[in-house]
């Protein structure tokens, strides 16, 4: 198997400097060159910050793959942990259809730190990619493997920093070798390099109370925007208040906006509650039961493919990558 590792930049290549852990360029390629020999890896020039990545950077690294698509079975990138989950999560909207394996990971630790969980899960994500057992996105961290656009980072500390609250893991690593379950992904034909719109303004609004509907208003509703991932309460829910479903109304009728529930686990489900009737009634989108994370990149992947507003709507609602469960 021929595999193609991409080293974007991340905690698990870094070494001690002066001013802190900072990246070293050749280092990691060097070490993993020397460790796995059959594989060949694309160093990016920086390396980057998982902090200063940006959906132009999600352009980027699928296009590296797209075009290296014939000459190699499976793909591993190599991450930073802290905006791992949006990059994945972009990469399966992007490259949907590849029939490839892409399998992006990271570390909580630098390569030569004591116990580091870095080789570990490098390892993993060469094993799984060589394995032929997947074709789609895939985040592999501290020996579970998770749909790309599923998961979340739940944890800044522990190895095990990434979980998949409402989707079960694609698999565990068992042995030398995964134990993989099986879960329905749709299929779309293989269109190309579909990328997403790094210029599109897309913006995540979280409700908290005592919110102002007021700011809402005179914020959001002065500049255009393309889409809107509102937070909500529970199920879907907003407060009871004229004003703010004025302001809902007016922006939905603009842009895309997407009811995403503000908890970790469960599925919005607008018309359950009297409080989220108003969201339905104004063509607020259901995020049914994806993370915040897919919503804001399938936002910016939605808006590549076409200016029209109505076709956007169309777009966002499809399951393309299996990002959200279409029973919620």
């Amino acid at each position: 198997m021929q595999i193609c590792i991409l080293y974007t930049g991340g905690t698990l290549g870094m070494r001690p400097g002066p001013d802190g852990l900072a990246p070293v360029p050749g280092f990691l390629t060097q070490t993993l060159q020397a460790r796995y020999p059959m594989v060949q890896v694309l160093e990016y020039a920086p390396l980057l910050d998982s902090s200063d990545m940006t959906p132009a950077d999600w352009n980027r690294i699928a296009t590296d793959i797209a075009q290296r698509a014939e000459q190699y079975d499976g793909f591993v990138v190599l991450h930073g942990t802290d905006t791992l989950a949006w990059t994945a999560a972009a990469l399966s909207f992007v490259l949907a259809g590849l029939g490839k394996p892409v399998v992006v990971t990271g570390a909580q630790h630098p390569w030569e730190a004591a116990k580091s969980d870095a080789p570990g899960n490098v390892a993993d994500a060469i094993g799984l990619a060589a394995s032929g057992a997947l074709a789609e996105v895939a985040v592999v961290f501290a020996g579970v493997a998770y749909r790309g656009n599923r998961v979340r980072k739940m944890d800044c500390e522990r190895d095990a920093a990434f979980d998949s609250p409402n989707c079960p893991p694609l698999g565990q690593r068992f042995g030398n070798g995964w134990a993989l379950n099986s879960l329905p992904l749709p299929q779309p034909a293989h269109q190309g390099l579909l990328p997403v719109k790094p210029g599109a303004r897309v913006v995540r609004l979280t409700l908290a109370p005592g919110f102002s509907a007021s700011w809402l208003a005179q914020s959001l509703l002065v500049a255009p925007l393309d889409g809107v991932v509102l937070e909500t309460y529970g199920s879907g829910n907003v407060p009871a208040d004229a004003e703010l479903k004025a302001a809902i109304e007016q922006l939905a009728r603009q842009a895309l906006v997407v009811n995403c529930t503000q908890c970790a686990a469960g599925a919005v489900q607008m018309g359950l509650y009297a409080s989220s009737k108003s969201l339905l009634e104004a063509g607020v989108l259901n995020a049914h039961d994806m993370t915040p994370e897919a919503a804001i990149a399938k936002l910016y992947w939605v808006c590549g493919q076409t200016e029209d507003l109505a076709e956007r709507r169309q777009l966002f609602g499809q399951n393309r990558a299996g990002e959200f469960d279409p029973g919620d």
